[in-house]
């Protein structure tokens, strides 16, 4: 491994087991919303649209890990037709 390579896996190491979970939560969000909009041929602008929304708002949350509210992740999985979060019984 290289200097960079093992510096980073060293930041990764001192990552606290709850934002480990809340940036993989996140990058899970993100996948779905891209899955679904690759699914039903939709753009981000598509989707910036239907919510009222500036695209930039939603390429931040495609390329970024945005802190999702509930009423956020609702207002999309309407736009989208499709639930966002799937919850387990």
């Amino acid at each position: 491994m290289n200097n960079k390579q093992e510096w980073f896996k060293s930041k990764v190491e001192q990552v606290s087991p709850e934002i480990m979970s809340e940036v993989e939560l996140s990058a899970s969000i993100i996948a779905r919303i891209d899955k679904i909009l690759k699914e039903k041929n939709m753009s981000q602008r598509d989707l910036a649209r239907k919510l009222g929304k500036d695209e930039a708002a939603v390429s931040h949350w495609i390329t970024g890990f945005p802190n999702f509210t509930i009423r956020t992740l609702v207002q999309i999985s309407i736009a989208l037709d499709e639930p966002i979060i799937k919850l387990a019984e």
